[in-house]
């Protein structure tokens, strides 16, 4: 398969500039949701120590039932 060339034989004036600086955006910005998620799951964690296998699988069942009957009230309200 041939590839489509646009232009006259010029290869990206300031492409390779463009890319690394949006690489290195990216990479900040994914460290930051990392650092965020870790922040969340540390405190959840500390919430939760002392709670028994038995509470933990209770909670998960009620948070289940709680998300999925509310996605299944939006999936109906949007044909009905």
């Amino acid at each position: 398969m041939r590839r489509l060339r646009f232009g006259k034989g010029r290869k990206g004036l300031g492409v390779g500039f463009a890319a690394s600086r949006s690489d290195a955006l990216a990479e900040r910005l994914a460290g930051r949701i990392i650092r965020c998620q870790r922040r969340v799951a540390n405190w959840l964690q500390r919430k939760t120590q002392h709670w028994n296998r038995a509470s933990k699988l209770i909670a998960l069942y009620l948070f289940c039932l709680l998300f999925g009957g509310f996605s299944l009230w939006l999936l109906i309200r949007a044909f009905f």
